[in-house]
């Protein structure tokens, strides 16, 4: 994925179109500029790297939200043993304390 990013955006900043004179002598029917078709190649590249790795950034982020809050309701419905054994004991200290 990395590669179609630099790769986008390195065809989006060139100031010269690449292989322009073998672009022209095609004599393409729709007439738009070599370099302007070049831009808009980039920015394709550049996106079809980008999104994909954003929709899987956002799924990820969701599904590991989803399992740390199944985890905490789990952990509530249960008992925490280790938080209510620490809570005895303070309140054993606290109590032997006074």
């Amino acid at each position: 994925m990395p590669f179609h990013a630099f790769f986008g955006i390195s065809m989006m900043i060139m100031g010269k179109s690449i292989a322009s004179s073998w672009y022209e002598q095609l004599a393409r029917p729709w007439g738009t500029d070599v370099l302007q078709d070049q831009n808009v190649a980039g920015g394709m590249a550049w996106a079809f790297g980008e999104i994909p790795t954003m929709i899987v950034v956002i799924t990820i982020a969701v599904q590991w939200a989803l399992s740390d809050h199944r985890q905490s309701r789990r952990i509530d419905r249960r008992g925490d043993g280790e938080l209510e054994a620490y809570n005895v004991t303070r309140l054993n200290r606290r109590a032997h304390d006074q």
